[in-house]
């Protein structure tokens, strides 16, 4: 493409009609006249740009249109226009780039020293001042070299099912606040696909909805605040809320006291438990989702239940200093170095502030945040037979004849758990979806291991929850883990209700195209 820019010094010197100029690139370009104008009449630059990225066909016009007026003040040169052939599919993955052609977040941003290239230029013979010589017009162009390319893990058509579904869900459930879902493999780590809702297009990354436009416009008092909104309003839809939005986990975070007490010795699946409803922690009395209770389970039923007062148990069996030392083994307390600018941490108690109830509630995956990204890397690192995965996006960097240029790896750590204890909470997972409170995820003819969770926001008075299923596959074997996360439903708000379906929506799209048996 190229960029058309004026030289008000050059149309001054030469007597240049500024309104005829205006008139026609206004015509041709589809620019404000007054704005080309107010630049044409700066009499002291000799640089003022009328548009960028321009289209070759229209960069013609305005070439035609500086011959046939002998306008020496109207320049032309060459720019570069990164063009996304899927326009809004994986949006918040890929990135953009800016009107400078640099990376601005997602894979564009990561992997901007590979991606780049080298700009072209246009070389031209000019006096000192920057005026083309009287007798002598000479002009060349060098093109600009293409960036290296980088092979994701990321495929399209997966992509392409999980966004369908997701925002299916945004539509049936009136979501408020976007959802997030993640698709990886169990054993490497690679992303097969990551959305956050709402997207937007890559070719029009600094446009909003037609619908938050017509908010902003109803809510601003000025244009100052009208920029601010619409600022912000670019921002939320950038954001990749999969990596980026930490958010109480709720009963999926269960599976990491499941992993801890197993590991640390201090249940196993036969071990009993009564709940009559609740379980009293120092002088609270911290309710179970069954206020009736559940009575006599064993652990296993319990978490087939999701039974809060069993997990609490668990931890206060495990004790706060054992509990946040295998946070620290499972790289709970460390970001996964997933290979993405913005990555947010994960924001947990300090160890010497972790009181009863504070293990109480996370126990059960409340007063703390982490985000999708973190509890997905988790739990495939437990149920993959301990072996601690970085999640990721890049394959390789090759050159433009295909060669290769950088293959690209990741660290592992192996040892999170032992395999007894991840097959044991595979067994558990596999019933709690099949048999217990995540029938909803299940697909006949297909072993699925998962967890639901319904999450409350801050504040509680607020009465907005956060809705999730994590769910693997095979379940003895596990090759595929995906999440859903649905931010503030209206009406049934409940994980298992209306996240577990969607998962089991995308399994039975991708899983036949992955040829995942079992």
């Amino acid at each position: 493409v190229d960029t058309v820019y004026l030289s008000p010094a050059e149309i001054a010197q030469a007597g240049e009609d500024v309104e005829a100029i205006a008139d026609g690139l206004s015509e041709i370009l589809g620019v404000d006249r007054e704005r080309i104008v107010e630049r044409a009449q700066n009499t002291s630059s000799w640089y003022e740009v009328v548009a960028r990225k321009v289209e070759p066909e229209v960069a013609a016009r305005v070439r035609e249109f500086k011959e046939e007026g002998g306008y020496t003040g109207i320049k032309v040169e060459a720019d570069t226009k990164r063009y996304y052939p899927y326009g809004s599919l994986a949006a918040p993955v890929i990135g953009f780039v800016g009107t400078d052609n640099n990376g601005l977040g997602g894979i564009e941003a990561r992997y901007e020293d590979a991606l780049a290239g080298e700009a072209g230029y246009a070389l031209r013979t000019t006096t000192a001042a920057g005026t083309e010589l009287l007798y002598t017009n000479f002009e060349d162009y060098v093109d600009a070299a293409d960036g290296e390319d980088v092979t994701l893990t990321i495929d399209a058509q997966i992509q392409y099912f999980v966004e369908k579904h997701l925002a299916q869900a945004v539509e049936d459930y009136d979501i408020q606040d976007g959802a997030a879902a993640i698709c990886m493999e169990v054993d490497t780590g690679a992303i097969l696909s990551m959305v956050s809702l709402g997207s937007f297009d890559l070719n029009d990354y600094q446009s909003i909805s037609p619908e938050a436009m017509s908010e902003i416009d109803a809510t601003a008092a000025s244009e100052e605040e009208r920029a601010e909104l619409i600022s912000a309003e670019q921002q939320r839809q950038w954001r990749n809320k999969a990596i980026s939005d930490t958010y109480e986990p709720g009963s999926t975070f269960k599976i990491i006291t499941m992993a801890a007490g197993l590991s640390q010795g201090v249940v196993d699946l036969e071990d009993t438990f009564t709940c009559p409803g609740y379980k009293i922690v120092e002088d609270r009395r911290i309710h179970c989702h069954k206020r009736t209770g559940h009575g006599a389970e064993t652990f296993v039923e319990g978490a087939m239940n999701s039974c809060n007062p069993v997990f609490i148990e668990v931890g206060l069996r495990l004790g706060a200093e054992t509990y946040y030392q295998y946070f620290q083994k499972f790289g709970l307390m460390e970001k996964t170095g997933i290979d993405l600018p913005g990555e947010a941490g994960t924001i947990m108690h300090k160890e010497e502030d972790i009181g009863q109830v504070e293990l109480a509630t996370i126990s059960f995956g409340q007063s703390f945040q982490i985000t999708p990204v973190q509890l997905a890397t988790t739990v495939s690192s437990i149920v993959n037979g301990g072996k601690r995965v970085t999640p990721h996006f890049g394959v390789k960097v090759t050159d433009e004849e295909g060669n290769l240029v950088q293959d690209l790896t990741y660290g592992e750590q192996s040892g999170i758990v032992s395999e007894q204890v991840s097959e044991q909470v595979r067994y558990v997972l596999e019933k709690v979806v099949s048999e217990g409170s995540g029938k909803n995820g299940a697909i006949e003819g297909r072993s699925i291991g998962g967890k639901t969770a319904t999450s409350q926001t801050l504040p509680r008075s607020e009465n907005r929850y956060i809705s999730s299923f994590l769910g693997f596959t095979p379940a003895d074997d596990p090759q595929i883990l995906g999440i859903v996360v649905i931010y503030d439903p209206q009406g049934v708000y409940y994980g298992g209700t209306i996240a577990a379906p969607v998962l089991r929506d995308i399994y039975e799209n991708i899983l036949p195209y992955l040829g995942i048996e079992g």
